[in-house]
């Protein structure tokens, strides 16, 4: 048992919350290809532990439901979709069915298989959208000294974005406990569709008036950029085997970097250097290489999907308070010192640009956006095809960067020994990474359509060299 179990925090009430624009996004966009799924992923010392049961699981998931109201709330429509959906209680909330042990004893390579396909699978938004998956004796980890415990958590997009899972996590893995209240008031659709007929109005002229104050943005972004104080991300880039629809195979793998390896490589660079603008280089690399040998080198460099905070830049009030930066890889620049300042000075641009009141402005538009809209643009982006296209909107990969795991977490007593998650493959987007760190350990998890990289222990081999070629290029 976790030592500092007794200690009870005060449960966060689960209200009745309106869906952000912003969070709907994750919701209107999601189909069977396009799952919004977030997975984070804790593997624990379980020597000298206690085996766990579904029991023992769900008492535990029990005693820490009452941390965040995304643990007892579900989804429900408006009526026609005249407004945005809701968060309500859920009456009905059983913990025991979001709490999955999956069978002892397994390998690494086959949890690596069941982490992929739960990363696929898509939410059942009719109750509160979330699982936690266990897998315990858990043999072969690379990098860990023994059987292990893991624990999979997983959320649709809509209720939380990445940073905001850190700030979760922090409290499940405290020892603490904030068990949840059960019960909730019914949600009555006839009157909530009442409701959303009679604001109809005043959310479209809020709209309409959004639309005007983006335009006026929008003129001034361009005005801008033209005047050399934004760059603008090219529209498109090459498309690669990566940028096709993605088939039913997965592949899940990991390397493992010494994070004080990483930062002296910062050190080493005469401009200030950040561990993202290390790893996008790594990657970079590596990617070109692997699409090398393959014969396939693009015309053109490529380009990345690169998540920055918006906390303390932007006032949101959403729970996804994510930016997508579009940052040119540079996979045309073989020397990789040259790559890495390549690299550095886009971030910058797309840094200033995400952050540029104009830009801002624009962006805004989004937060007075009908539900009819938002559902009509998720319908649309479902409708694109990818066989033969020869170019693909703003981005090739994802590589997403998350904040490192606090220290003195335990899971039933068993120290954290390494935090990583998984980003799902998506059609367009068959290549996504996602960038972690706990204690001195950097992890690169990345997820690929297997049809798309048949043979993902070679890129593993590559995102090595190509971190290996960048510190010898550094002297």
């Amino acid at each position: 048992m976790d030592s500092a179990v007794g200690e009870t925090t005060a449960e966060i009430a689960a209200m009745t919350e309106q869906l952000a624009p912003r969070d709907a996004v994750f919701y209107y966009d999601e189909t069977d290809r396009h799952p919004s799924t977030i997975v984070a992923v804790y593997v624990f010392d379980c020597r000298g532990a206690e085996p766990l049961d579904t029991a023992a699981a769900v008492r535990w998931a029990q005693e820490r439901a009452g941390f965040a109201p995304l643990f007892r709330r579900r989804l429900r429509r408006v009526p026609f979709d005249l407004d945005l959906p809701y968060w309500v209680p859920d009456p009905a909330f059983d913990i025991a069915g979001h709490v999955l042990v999956e069978p002892a004893g397994a390998d690494w390579d086959t949890v690596r298989r069941r982490l992929g396909e739960i990363t696929v699978a898509r939410v059942d938004l009719g109750r509160p959208p979330w699982m936690f998956h266990f897998f315990d004796r858990v043999h072969g980890v690379p990098g860990t000294p023994g059987p292990t415990t893991i624990l999979a958590l997983k959320f649709h997009h809509s209720a939380v974005d990445g940073v905001a899972t850190r700030e979760l996590e922090a409290q499940l893995f405290s020892g603490r406990t904030a068990s949840a209240a059960p019960g909730g008031v019914p949600w009555r659709a006839p009157v909530m569709g009442i409701r959303a007929a009679l604001v109809f109005p005043y959310r479209l002229a809020c709209f309409v008036a959004s639309l005007r104050r983006a335009g006026a943005a929008r003129t001034e972004v361009r005005e801008r950029a033209a005047a050399g104080l934004l760059d603008e991300p090219l529209p498109t880039r090459p498309a690669t085997r990566f940028n096709r629809a993605a088939g039913p195979g997965r592949a899940v793998d990991q390397v493992t970097l010494a994070l004080s390896q990483v930062k002296a490589v910062c050190a080493r660079c005469a401009e200030r250097t950040t561990v993202n603008d290390v790893m996008l280089t790594v990657v970079s690399g590596a990617l070109a290489a692997y699409l090398g040998e393959k014969q396939e080198t693009p015309p053109d460099s490529l380009a990345a999907m690169v998540p920055i905070s918006m906390r303390g830049i932007a006032e949101w009030h959403s729970a996804n308070r994510l930016g997508q930066m579009a940052v040119d890889l540079h996979t045309d620049i073989t020397e990789p010192s040259a790559r890495l300042a390549a690299i550095r000075e886009s971030v910058r641009r797309e840094r200033r640009r995400n952050t540029d009141p104009a830009v801002l402005r624009y962006a805004a538009r989004v937060e007075t956006s009908p539900a009819w809209l938002l559902r009509l643009a998720g319908w649309a982006r479902a409708q694109r095809t990818y066989a033969g296209a020869g170019s693909i909107p703003l981005s090739n990969t994802t590589i997403s960067n998350v904040p490192p795991t606090g220290d003195g977490m335990t899971f039933r007593g068993a120290p954290l020994l390494r935090a990583f998650g998984v980003l799902p493959v998506l059609d367009g987007d068959g290549l996504r990474h996602l960038i972690s760190s706990q204690g001195d350990e950097l992890v690169i998890t990345f997820h690929v359509d297997s049809a798309m990289m048949p043979d993902p222990e070679r890129y593993r081999e590559l995102l090595v060299q190509s971190f290996r070629d960048l510190v010898d290029a550094l002297g």
